[in-house]
């Protein structure tokens, strides 16, 4: 698919030129379980490719990755999914200003633009970074909005990476009128084993996002992560 290869390759493009200071790594996971889809079964039995980069410097940061699933009965590519978020700090307490673009492949994914406050939330050693966001969805009928918590945990002296997200919006829904709320959430467990490469796991939680039922999916993965 053209739209898969040109997300991939922009991507690609951008960690290649970037300067060393970026962090990135690539991760590759197997997805298993089910996923229910009113009574429609959906098995999953493939894997999905994450590239990630995230960047600190004097004005905020950069984070970006890319998702791609292969599920295609060759195996190859079949999904893209995307988000490109910058973060300008305005405080020295951590207030800042988030704009973000989301876009990805299939239908129910839709193109949008987000702006808005970008806040940390210290608890004891852990921070938890919190954006309040307005969210553009292409061709919304109303103005729709987002909240976004996203954690990095380091436990027993760097050997336990607790990490992830958790995005909750509004959109409008698909064969009616009025909003869904989405629901998606992505909690990672990784062990580290050298300053290169990790194995954990993830547990993909969605609502109204992968599935259109109303019901809250919960489909775990194994994963390998490459640090480079």
């Amino acid at each position: 698919m053209k739209s898969i290869r040109l997300l991939v390759l922009t991507i690609i493009s951008i960690v290649v030129f970037c300067p060393a200071s970026f962090t990135q790594n690539l991760q590759l996971h197997y997805d298993f379980g089910k996923a229910y889809d009113g009574n429609n079964k959906i098995e999953r039995k493939y894997f999905t490719s994450t590239l990630e980069f995230f960047k600190i410097d004097n004005l905020g940061s950069t984070f970006c990755f890319v998702d791609v699933d292969y599920d295609k009965g060759n195996g190859g590519a079949s999904l893209a999914y995307f988000e490109l978020a910058r973060k300008f700090t305005i405080h020295k307490n951590g207030l800042g200003v988030q704009i973000e673009f989301n876009d990805g492949t299939p239908d129910y994914i839709l193109q949008a633009w987000l702006g808005g406050l970008a806040y940390p939330i210290k608890i004891g050693d852990f921070t938890l970074s919190t954006s309040l966001l307005y969210r553009a969805n292409k061709n919304a009928k109303s103005p729709d909005g987002q909240v976004t918590f996203v954690w990095y945990q380091p436990l027993f002296k760097g050997k336990v990476l607790l990490t992830g997200f958790l995005d909750v919006w509004t959109q409008d829904k698909f064969s009616d009128s009025g909003k869904d709320v989405v629901i998606l959430a992505e909690p990672q467990f990784w062990y580290v084993l050298n300053s290169h490469f990790s194995l954990g796991s993830e547990i993909e939680i969605s609502k109204n996002f992968f599935t259109f039922d109303g019901d809250l999916e919960a489909m775990p993965t194994v994963a390998v992560k490459w640090i480079f």
